[in-house]
């Protein structure tokens, strides 16, 4: 069976990316900010190492934080500029895996998928090893878990 469904083609930005520049930006600013404090007027009990640690961590997060953001605005401005198309979809109502791999292989093949098993099926069964004699029966083959007596 086959539909029509509209679909949305748009951008969107990868948030790892905005927010990992965000936590560099916001380590390369604590970096200038400890470079231009001057260690005499840093409170006695402090050192310039832990006010750049600390600066760092609250600028790095700050960072993260502002490159996420926007990148959810970026996001949001695409999902705005989205076009829009309808597509063909092909929705299979069978519930059976085996019965939508048959279907499939045959559309592939350039086949009808709603056409029911024919012969070919069963030669190329009889092909991988299927072949039975006339007196063969289904009751012998020991994987029925019936054995013949053979009498």
């Amino acid at each position: 069976m086959k539909d029509q469904i509209d679909v949305a083609v748009r951008r969107s930005p990868k948030y790892s990316v905005f927010m990992g520049l965000g936590a560099i930006l916001g380590v390369l600013v604590a970096g200038v900010l400890t470079l231009l404090v001057d260690p005499e007027a840093i409170p006695t009990g402090y050192t310039v190492a832990k006010g750049a640690g600390l600066l760092l961590l609250i600028l790095a997060v700050g960072g993260l934080f502002l490159g996420g953001l926007l990148a959810v605005i970026l996001d949001w401005l695409g999902r705005r500029k989205a076009r829009k198309y309808r597509v063909d979809a092909e929705i299979d109502m069978v519930d059976d895996p085996k019965e939508i791999a048959r279907r499939r292989i045959a559309e592939a093949n350039g086949e009808d998928p709603d056409a029911s098993v024919t012969s070919d099926d069963t030669s190329a069964g009889e092909a991988l090893g299927g072949n039975r004699s006339a007196n063969d029966s289904a009751d012998d083959d020991p994987r029925n878990g019936s054995s013949s007596t053979g009498v």
